[in-house]
């Protein structure tokens, strides 16, 4: 008998269907694995990203920061992977050999400590190197801590001049790096910053903004040079600021100009201030000794005896009175206003853990931008780990990037901490002026006009 052939394919078609139908009658339904749930990180903790049982997470990368928070996980190629017992690391790049940055460690180390020191099981370490305030330091530790796939985040730098290399590499590397001092203003400025990078450190440009204000608004002085440092872009991007700030203010800025540190050779920059016509000179120097020596030819040259006479914070020091002296009497220093309420209970809560931890008080308020840093970090990678029924978690750097950008009012030992767009995340903001009274080192002490002891005395606001 003669078999059609598609009749023949049919029945083996419907054959196969119902063998099939068969077999999940038997077998009953197929066992899905228990789903990825969020991890609900130390009360409090941040109410835009609420627990919950999501799907099954997605290699997708992750968007823009934006204010909308993204409650279904997506991780992205950039997500760290740490098993059952692993610990979950932070690296820190802070000049260790300094007073500044060995504090702003310490504070570190109790925000760790008050956060429990673990997440989900997994124990918090701290990793990291001494930027040694210098481009080649930040380099090579922001290097090695960007491409270790167990460190989750950065903190630091403790100087502007080794964030230079270190933040672009950080950033790149789709990690964050956060810094308690690090307070150049381009690293937030909307042409300079990189989407890495934020800072628990006040901004610089309200120092320059408080020259200018000062200068032009209470001295009704126009005309301001700005004198800094060779081959320092920060400090050279600090004089871009100020002049922005004073061209603003309605004023000029009729002279930019570097000079090589230890040149005992200044006739060249005095008289480009004296052609300049400038009622006002900012001194943007790091050597004390350097900014003195202009000093004192400034009071010497005719035309210039009355030029008011700004340096910056880093100079508002009693290492600039020993090699100013006298000459320093009259002149101004402005800085950052760091101050904030040691007097609450937070902060003596913490000064008390300081003292049992190291024995001794803290060299430098720069403990608790330190410990606010940790704080805002810790806290972002509580709300976007994702934990496995076994115990594995899963972090994306480029998740914590995004829970910084939308936090907002966190209560921090300096003030309430909220990220603006640019990486800010300072609870300070302001500038103040104070004015030199004395040039005699042992009188430094800054401090309210008020006192007839302090020197410098605060003059603005």
């Amino acid at each position: 008998m003669k078999i059609n052939k598609s009749n023949h394919v049919l029945v083996i078609i419907i054959s196969l269907i119902l063998l099939l139908a068969g077999c999940r009658a038997s077998g009953g339904e197929s066992q899905r694995p228990a789903p990825a749930t969020l991890a609900p990180g130390l009360p409090p903790i941040d109410t835009a990203l609420p627990p919950t049982s999501p799907p099954a997470p997605t290699l997708t990368s992750t968007p823009s920061p934006t204010e909308t928070p993204t409650i279904t996980p997506t991780f992205s190629p950039q997500t760290l992977v740490f098993l059952p017992g692993e610990p979950l690391r932070i690296g820190y790049l802070l000049w260790e050999t300094n007073p500044i940055g060995l504090d702003s460690k310490r504070g570190i180390e109790i925000a760790i400590q008050d956060f429990g020191g673990e997440l989900f099981g997994h124990s918090i370490e701290l990793v990291g190197y001494d930027d040694e305030c210098n481009e080649l330091a930040g380099q090579r530790g922001a290097q090695l801590l960007a491409l270790d796939d167990t460190v989750v985040g950065i903190l630091g730098t403790t100087c502007s001049s080794s964030a230079l290399r270190a933040v672009p590499i950080v950033s790149d590397a789709g990690k964050i790096i956060l810094s308690p001092s690090t307070t150049n203003p381009d690293f937030t400025a909307a042409d300079s910053h990189s989407p890495g990078f934020f800072r628990t450190a006040p901004n610089d440009i309200s120092q320059v903004n408080a020259v200018a204000q000062y200068a032009i608004a209470q001295l009704g002085r126009q005309r301001i040079a700005s004198i800094y440092t060779a081959n320092s872009k920060t400090q050279q991007a600090s004089s871009d600021r100020l002049c922005q700030a004073v061209t603003g203010l309605g004023g000029e800025c009729v002279l930019q100009r570097a000079i090589e540190s230890g040149t005992t050779y200044l006739d060249p920059a005095i008289n480009a201030i004296l052609a300049s016509g400038a009622d006002v000179v900012h001194l943007m120097l790091g050597n004390p000794k350097d900014a003195a020596a202009i000093i004192s030819q400034l009071k010497q040259t005719p035309g210039l005896e009355n030029i008011a006479i700004f340096v910056w914070e880093a100079l508002n020091s009693p290492e600039f009175l020993s090699q100013a002296g006298e000459d320093a009497v009259g002149v101004f220093a402005a800085t950052t206003a760091y101050d904030f309420d040691h007097g609450t209970e937070a902060y003596q809560t913490f000064l008390a853990a300081y003292r049992e931890k190291y024995g001794l008080d803290p060299p430098s308020d720069f403990h608790a931008f330190g410990y606010d840093a940790a704080s805002l970090l810790l806290r972002a990678i509580a709300t976007v780990s994702v934990q496995d029924p076994d115990g594995t978690l899963r972090v994306d750097p480029l998740a914590v990037r995004d829970a910084l950008y939308r936090r907002s009012g966190l209560p921090g030992l300096t003030g309430l901490l909220s990220c603006s767009p640019l990486g800010d995340c300072a609870g300070i903001v302001g500038g103040r002026i104070y004015q030199f009274t004395n040039g005699d080192p042992g009188t430094f002490k800054p401090g309210p006009a008020s006192s007839l002891s302090s020197n410098p005395s605060q003059v603005w606001p």
